[in-house]
């Protein structure tokens, strides 16, 4: 990599940065620097590092794309960059919606300091980040097929995340109301790791919407099995406790001890699941 294309590379991915921070101010509804300097605010530190982190995942494979002239490199990176975070806050915004409808406002409960909803909003964005960076491989310039493919991969990511929230025999929108960072981390896992296998889903080429759904829906089945890791791999190997189809010793030491232990290995859990299977299929 020659100078002039560091030089390039490192503009363009400060001003999408000024330009991520403007979004989240608007998302947030307060100052950045009042929030996180004057009201030293770590819900809001935590869900503004997920959204960072998750427009670096966006803008990555735009900056390592092929190089044109310098004014098309320009246009193309402020078009792509700029639609992918605003792809991100969007996407991001629905999820946060479907939050407060299952008893979660997550931005008010950021506002006020809650660290267990800043942790799962954090993860929100990262996983909204994975499903823009899928669609937007792949689609030879074709707007209609990215938008499809990043509807169905937000949505799949809300209904999979409704479904597997249900299995647990404890109310997680309750617990992380009240603060319980353990719950927070298990369902921060659990939401980042769908979106990386969602995103991994709609990513590719687009050869068609019939075998394109097909190999989504495939993918989508095989996320199923992040449910018999939670309580196969995690409460039985990792915690050393018998099997129980739905709640036993996990949901235990969640939801009455608060153990940030068996929330953070429930989490390290659906990740390692999730990085072997988008490695390997």
């Amino acid at each position: 990599m020659d100078a002039t294309t560091i030089g390039f590379v490192s503009l363009a991915v400060i001003v999408l940065l000024i330009i991520a921070r403007l979004v989240y101010r608007l998302m947030l509804g307060q100052s950045v620097t009042d929030t996180l300097i004057n009201r030293d605010n770590k819900a809001a530190a935590v869900s503004l590092c997920g959204f960072l982190l998750g427009v670096i995942n966006v803008i990555i494979p735009i900056l390592s794309g092929p190089s044109h002239s310098f004014w098309a490199d320009v246009k193309g990176v402020l078009a792509y960059g700029i639609g992918g975070i605003l792809a991100m806050a969007v996407a991001s915004t629905i999820f946060e919606q479907y939050s407060r409808a299952t008893g979660v406002p997550l931005r008010e409960q950021i506002a006020a300091g809650n660290l267990a909803a800043g942790i799962v909003d954090g993860a929100i964005h990262f996983a909204s980040s994975q499903i823009v960076m899928g669609a937007l491989t792949g689609d030879g310039g074709s707007i209609l097929p990215t938008v499809v493919f990043w509807l169905a991969g937000v949505t799949a990511l809300i209904v999979l995340t409704h479904i597997f929230r249900i299995l647990t025999s404890y109310d997680d929108a309750d617990l992380i109301k009240n603060g319980n960072v353990a719950a927070a981390l298990g369902c921060a896992g659990l939401v980042i790791a769908i979106g990386m296998m969602v995103g991994f889903a709609v990513s590719g080429s687009f050869t068609g919407y019939a075998s394109s759904f097909r190999d989504f829906g495939l993918m989508l089945l095989v996320v199923l099995i992040l449910y018999p890791v939670r309580q196969i791999i995690v409460q039985m190997l990792l915690l050393g406790a018998g099997f129980s189809f739905r709640g036993g010793r996990l949901d235990q030491e969640i939801a009455e001890d608060k153990n940030v232990g068996a929330g953070l290995l429930e989490a390290v859990g659906y990740l390692a699941t999730a990085l072997v299977v988008t490695r390997l299929f």
